[in-house]
């Protein structure tokens, strides 16, 4: 017996394919109403996932934005701004923005039921005292739109961004990260105000230096990770059939991300990032590992450092890790956070 209404999983086609053919931009994405709340429980819920991941991550590393106001930009459903408004209780005010009425009005009434004590801020205006959030628009962006944003962006007191973790879409963000980093804030009407310190990268990254993935001999990399998804999906005949519908691998959960504060503390030095997950050989593991020295590829054996072998390849999220390196290979280190 199907669980799911012939016209629902149609819908739920089209609204792929949209994304897919990168035509969302070109046009409101949103046709008719309905076509959110369903997005909302099924796409909008695994790029929920996503977002927990990051959030996580931003917990283990004891980091936590300043402002007090959200505006959740491209908001869609607004499954970003609602993620961030359950992490952070310092979080007082809300905003959303799209080029849908719509859909602003489906994620502002979410906001408004699930978070009565949050206030709706009618501003769009980006200021010193906002979280601007970013969820999987990059690849709806033309270059000028992508400047004019980038124009506006650096006026917020933080900045989180998470994105598809597709090569192209990464490689994008990565972008964005060499022209934000260090720039400096605020706009004529902020002056003076605390958050004119410069963005500084938070996260993903274990340093503040240029990315080590631009060099030509990493072209083919990409920054991207693997979110955890809820083990409750695996028993669940809905998503189970959604994904058998779709051709969606639900064990699969790419993204990529990127957190900016301002004058945020540096990260201790030696830290190390696993990239995309470590592959397993016979009686070794290869690891992509960016460090403040660049991003390059490593062996670890089994046999130098058994506990360290068994983490690397247990998959975590938020992966840092101090390497004892020689002669090119890991031989021996620590897992820093996430156990």
């Amino acid at each position: 017996m199907k669980l799911w209404p012939a016209g629902e999983i149609a819908t739920l086609h089209k609204l792929r394919e949209r994304f897919l053919a990168g035509t969302a931009g070109a046009a409101d994405y949103w046709r008719y109403p309905d076509e959110l709340p369903l997005y909302d429980s099924t796409f909008g819920e695994r790029i929920g996932w996503k977002w927990d991941a990051v959030l996580r991550e931003l917990a283990l590393r004891g980091w936590q934005p300043r402002s007090r106001r959200v505006l959740d930009w491209g908001c869609g459903s607004g499954i970003a701004g609602r993620r961030a408004l359950s992490q952070w209780n310092s979080l007082t005010r809300y905003a959303a923005h799209d080029r849908s009425t719509m859909a602003m009005r489906y994620a502002t009434e979410r906001v408004r039921a699930d978070f009565p004590h949050i206030e709706i801020s009618p501003s769009r205006e980006v200021d010193a005292d906002t979280l601007l959030l970013l969820s999987h628009v990059i690849s709806e962006l033309s270059a000028r739109q992508l400047d004019e944003l980038l124009e506006v962006a650096p006026r917020a007191g933080e900045i989180i961004w998470v994105e598809a973790g597709t090569h192209t879409d990464s490689r994008r963000l990565i972008e964005v990260r060499e022209r934000l980093r260090r720039t400096p804030g605020g706009s004529p009407e902020d002056h003076g105000r605390a958050a004119h310190g410069t963005f500084e990268v938070v996260a993903p990254c274990t340093h503040r230096s240029a990315c080590g993935l631009l060099s030509a001999k990493n072209e083919r990399h990409w920054c991207h990770h693997f979110a955890h998804v809820p083990s409750d999906v695996f028993q669940d005949a809905r998503w189970a059939e959604f994904g058998r519908e779709l051709g969606i691998d639900l064990r699969s959960l790419p993204y990529s991300f990127l957190v900016l504060g301002r004058d945020s503390a540096p990260q201790a030095p030696g830290f190390s990032r696993v990239i995309g997950e470590a592959r397993e050989f016979k009686g070794h593991a290869k690891v992509l590992s960016c460090h403040v020295d660049g991003v390059a590829d490593l062996m670890l054996q089994k046999r130098d450092a058994p506990a360290l072998h068994k983490a690397v390849l247990r998959g975590d999220e938020a992966p840092l890790f101090r390497w004892q390196i020689a002669d090119g290979r890991i031989v021996g280190g620590s897992k820093e956070i996430g156990d």
